[in-house]
């Protein structure tokens, strides 16, 4: 019985030693690592994915390039890395329950046919650019600095010419030539260095005004639907050696014998242009590109379906507006066998505009666009491009002038009449609006060097007379350069009432007063509000401009504002009944005969005198309120 007993005792000990054993037993492990670039096998790479396969759990790495799979069951396991811009990799762990098993692994990027990308890569300044600009675009992942070697060549510089830029960013690069430093057209291959590697932008430019002698046959390659090559014959039309480029083609199905030569004086060249049907119909609209140096001219490439479309020709490619032109214009026409919608895309000078700006042409049809600059406002030396797109193409047109620094007139839209008092007394402009002198007013130095200025005598009783009403219109501006200002008359209107005086300019108690409408000078001249200004009687010269608004402003209130030295000063209202304008009682808008300046003037029953005054550049806008800029210009010039 006892051993029965402990038989029993010995057979549940073991079992509860079993059962304790199975608990206890670790069965799982981890795994981590870390993700680097094999560039240089220390920086982590953040985003990557990392799954184990075929169908288990999926990470990504965090900034620090770290990942973690715990508690797997003992085993192994194969791992995949991926990550965009990188080769895919993948490594085998084995998981040994209780541990932590390394995956650390490096990835290799995406090898790419050119990390930096310069668009364009050719710049030609023809004979007229100053300044052409390229864009550098980084397609590499990671930051690189980069530099330009621009050799011995004093004539260009870039801006800037060295920097960082960041992996999948853009930068610009503006290049500037220097024509005084070239006797030739030149030719030359600027080198930017990135990433160890060198990329090349071609440039070239020509001395100003020298003339290209490369011409081009045909200016159309029409493929159709069979034809696989076509020739293209470049000539020489000058008596020294003539060196031509082509842009490689846009198209990939389109190949070239050769894109770049020389040819002798007179002499030709003739480049086979392939198109590789190799891939079933194709159907092309492009245009290549050939350059001398001096210009550039494009050929039409067609094919297809294309063939049938509508082809885009556009003459003349330079418009010159010279020292005095203000218009110009080019023809579009379409050479093509179906019709042709056009559009101007981009005018890069705020100076100039374009009309119609887009339209339709039919097939052998041509439209005419006019050009027109605002000399006003456009830069010392215009040189800007005009784009035109049609149907699948581009063409750019070259424009240039000059301001003309003789006259150098500013602020001439709407100029109604211009009196420099340079020795006489003639209007400036082609309105011809002549005056004279009275009592014999004298010339002085004028505003500027070399110029002239009216001169007022007061014991003379001198004037200047314009017999026409240059001032009588609702809308106006007066400015004019003046110096010795004191009590008393500048200029008024006589008008067509008992030559009653309308449109007074006075100084009274040293402030300027500007009274318009016979009734108001005749019955309320006192009453009148004064310009608040700086002294202007100083003796030195000043520039004052006046300009009035009747009746749009404020109904039945003449709005004027004073300018002095090209800033705006003060503005005065006053009120004028406009259903009596033009009537005996009001002698107002409209009903001026002749225009004075100086001398005595008499308003109401009072005669207010002439001063010493000096004026300089006498302007009147009979149809416009200039705006402040304007008035600014006139002053900036001293006209």
């Amino acid at each position: 019985m006892k051993k029965i007993i402990f038989l029993f005792w010995l057979i549940l000990g073991a079992l509860s030693l079993s059962s304790c054993t199975e608990e206890e037993e670790i069965t799982q492990g981890d795994i981590v690592g870390v993700v680097t670039d094999a560039a240089n096998g220390t920086q982590p790479l953040s985003g990557v994915q990392v799954s184990i396969l075929p169908n288990g759990a999926s990470t990504s790495t965090g900034s620090d390039g770290k990942f973690s799979f715990p508690k797997l069951e003992a085993g192994e396991y194969k791992i995949q890395f991926m990550k965009e811009g990188y080769e895919t990799n993948s490594k085998s762990v084995t998981v040994v329950p209780g541990q932590v098993s390394n995956a650390d692994i490096q990835l290799t990027a995406m090898k790419q046919d050119a990390l930096i990308q310069i668009t364009p890569s050719t710049l030609n300044f023809g004979t007229t650019q100053t300044e052409l600009s390229v864009k550098i675009q980084n397609n590499g992942n990671t930051s690189t600095d980069w530099s330009l070697d621009l050799g011995s060549h004093t004539w260009i510089t870039a801006n800037p010419a060295a920097g960082q830029i960041e992996a999948d960013k853009q930068q610009s690069i503006i290049f500037t030539v220097d024509r005084s430093k070239i006797t030739e057209v030149q030719t030359v291959i600027i080198k930017l260095s990135a990433f160890g590697n060198s990329f090349p932008i071609n440039v070239t430019c020509a001395p100003k005004n020298t003339q290209s002698y490369m011409s081009v046959e045909p200016e159309i390659l029409d493929f159709g639907s069979d034809l696989q090559e076509l020739p293209l014959t470049i000539k020489n039309t000058g008596n020294t050696a003539l060196n031509w480029t082509i842009a490689d083609p846009t198209e990939s199905a389109i190949t070239l014998s050769e894109n770049s030569g020389s040819i002798t004086a007179q002499g030709s060249k003739v480049v086979k242009v392939f198109l590789n049907r190799s891939n079933g119909e194709v159907n092309i609209n492009t245009t290549l590109v050939l350059s001398d140096g001096i210009k550039e001219q494009t050929v039409q490439i067609v094919s297809g379906t294309e063939s049938l479309a509508g082809i885009m020709n556009i003459e003349p490619e330079i418009l010159d507006f010279g020292k005095e032109s203000s218009k110009a214009s080019f023809t579009i026409s379409n050479t093509g066998k179906g019709e042709l919608s056009w559009s101007i895309e981009e005018i890069n000078e705020s100076s100039l505009s374009a009309t119609p700006t887009e339209g339709k042409i039919t097939a052998g049809s041509s439209q005419t666009v006019n050009v027109l600059l605002d000399r006003d406002n456009m830069p010392e030396e215009l040189n800007a491009t005009l784009t035109i797109s049609g149907g699948k193409t581009q063409k750019t047109i070259q424009i240039t002038g000059q301001k003309d620094n003789s006259s150098n007139l500013v602020v001439g839209q709407g100029l109604y009449a211009y009196y420099k008092f340079d020795g006489d007394f003639n209007d400036a402009t082609e309105n011809a609006i002549n005056g004279f002198g009275n009592n014999s007013p004298s010339f002085v130095k004028g505003i500027d060097e070399g110029s002239q200025a009216i001169k007022f005598s007061l014991s003379d009783n001198s004037s200047f007379i314009v017999p026409k009403p240059i001032t009588d219109s609702r809308t106006l501006t007066v400015c004019f350069w003046g110096k010795d200002f004191n009590d008393g008359n500048i200029f008024y209107l006589i008008s067509s009432h008992e030559n009653a005086s309308m449109f007074t300019f006075t100084m009274s108690q040293g402030s300027l007063k500007f009274v318009t409408t016979r009734y108001n000078n005749y019955y309320n001249y006192n009453g009148e509000t004064a310009f608040t200004h700086p002294t202007i009687t100083d003796g030195k010269w000043h520039h004052i401009a006046l300009v009035s608004d009747f009746n749009n402003i404020e109904y039945a209130t003449t709005t004027t504002s004073l300018y002095v030295d090209g800033v705006l000063i003060d503005t005065v209202t006053a009120y004028a009944n406009p259903f009596e304008e033009g009537t005996p009682s009001q002698a107002s808008y409209g009903t001026g005969i002749k225009f004075i300046m100086g001398g005595n003037v008499t308003i109401g029953r009072k005669t207010i005198n002439g001063t010493n005054m000096s004026v300089d550049n006498f302007r009147v806008y009979n149809t416009r309120c200039l705006s402040d800029k304007e008035i600014k210009q006139i002053y900036d010039a001293k006209q």
